[in-house]
């Protein structure tokens, strides 16, 4: 039994809405996340019209936390009672209640309460629990207020994209999984940045291009569960969306699978004017929404789909091809050995790109990729070693227009003098070669760091 000091929280909104109607939208956890900004999924577990076990995904301060509640339903007292059953630190235990109070026929007071209590009972652990429930919990009333009273169904609508891939569901999902690739793999993205501090959930924010040029920036938290679905909410959505939902679905059957992204948006009405003009409305809204987000939908699924089923079955190349990959890469790796940035740099194409999983922006051209190695040279400069890098494993397969499509293990050794060779890292590499003259030249290379 913990003994930790328990803290209590009270908030209250008045709600122009019958109590019956503010009562559903408590009630049905799944509507959750495309009301409540801070929520980002649930999970229905186990349960019926009286008692549910949920798994909740949701932002707090900032960070993305997860917890298991139960919860009881009482339609007849308006009131639901929950209990997280595993909290997620700072958080020890957390309990509370929505208590729904009917003013007149058309108004409802709503009561939100906690119980909580804070690991080790430390002050800033409670100082952050109060701030994370107080933000959260306006956030959640105001939007509670909103749905409730702006009722018209015509707001939020859910929709689907679908391609079928003749190819496995596995890599059909790892390249959805992988969204720091679509810089390469995507003429739709043009900016990525992915954070995963904690396995299966990630932040990514990207910036893609619309049809007339223009860059539209958002940000999502996307939960990854492992070969069968990926959910994700923008947090930061275009002007038009109120809240985005998202599922990327894949279901393989004997001859491939299907892969399906579905959307689930609510329009802010108050911004249909400001972006469709005066004569806009909801339904010219939803018409733009759909063509938007369905048409990055449907080319990333095309694109997803072409990489399945370039990995199903791959052509062999001819033997010559194959070693002269080895001699481009035995003539690369020395160079770099050498220390010679500029030549190195030179094996790339003219706007070559090198990409990496440790979270740094890709370089792109020439120019850029010999500056880093000479960074990083300076850097060294004190600490004299010889390196040699490795390549090892090496697939090559056939791509589009005389390019190959090359992956091999790389590891860098690194030998103090008078020292003992160790191992400096240890990665994957793939690339994209492209025919010049009688050699290869990089067009782009990602670089998979063991341990990211």
């Amino acid at each position: 039994m913990s003994d930790e000091t328990g803290h209590e929280t009270v908030h209250e909104i008045e709600v122009a809405a019958p109590a019956g109607a503010v009562y559903d939208l408590v009630a049905d956890a799944a509507r959750w996340p495309v009301h409540f900004p801070p929520s980002v999924h649930v999970e229905r577990l186990e349960g019926d019209e009286r008692e549910e076990r949920l798994r909740i995904w949701a932002t707090a301060n900032g960070e993305v936390k997860n917890w298991t509640s139960r919860r009881e339903l009482d339609r007849a007292a308006l009131q639901v009672t929950f209990h997280q059953e595993h909290s997620q630190a700072p958080v020890r235990s957390m309990s509370g209640a929505w208590h729904l109070e009917p003013l007149t026929a058309g108004r409802t007071r709503v009561r939100f309460t906690h119980t909580f209590t804070a690991v080790d009972d430390d002050p800033g652990h409670v100082e952050w629990i109060r701030r994370a429930i107080d933000t959260n919990t306006r956030a959640e009333l105001e939007a509670l207020r909103s749905a409730a009273e702006d009722a018209d169904p015509r707001l939020t609508f859910t929709f689907d994209d679908t391609e079928r891939v003749e190819g496995s569901a596995k890599d059909a999902y790892e390249f959805i999984r992988a969204a720091d690739r679509w810089t390469e793999r995507l003429p739709h993205v043009s900016r990525v940045v992915l954070t995963e501090d904690t396995p299966g959930e990630q932040i990514l924010e990207m910036d893609t291009l619309t049809a007339d040029g223009d860059t539209h920036t958002t940000r999502s938290v996307r939960i990854c569960f492992p070969g069968d679905r990926i959910v994700y909410k923008q947090i930061r959505t275009p002007a038009l969306m109120a809240a985005h939902t998202g599922e990327w679905i894949f279901e393989e059957d004997a001859g491939g699978c299907t892969v399906t992204s579905r959307h689930t948006v609510r329009i802010a009405p108050d911004a249909i004017t400001g972006v469709l003009g005066p004569d806009g409305d909801v339904d010219g809204a939803r018409a733009l929404i759909r063509e938007a987000l369905g048409r990055n939908s449907r080319a990333t699924l095309r694109h997803a789909a072409d990489h399945a089923r370039g990995l199903g079955a791959p052509e062999p190349v001819p033997a010559e091809v194959y070693v002269s990959v080895q001699r481009f890469y035995a003539e690369q790796m020395r160079l770099l050995d050498e220390q010679r940035a500029e030549p190195w740099a030179e094996t790339f194409t003219e706007d070559g790109v090198f990409a990496q999983n440790t979270g740094a922006e890709p370089l792109r051209g020439r120019a850029a990729i010999a500056g880093a190695v000479l960074r990083n040279l300076e850097r060294l400069a004190d600490t004299p070693q010889q390196r040699r890098h490795v390549f090892s494993m090496l697939t090559v397969e056939p791509g589009s227009g005389g390019t190959v499509r090359t992956r091999c293990y790389a590891q860098v050794l690194a030998t103090p003098p008078g020292g003992p060779a160790a191992l400096h890292l240890s990665a994957v590499c793939e690339d994209v070669l492209v025919p010049h003259g009688d050699r290869w030249l990089v067009r782009h290379r990602r670089v998979e760091h063991d341990g990211v």
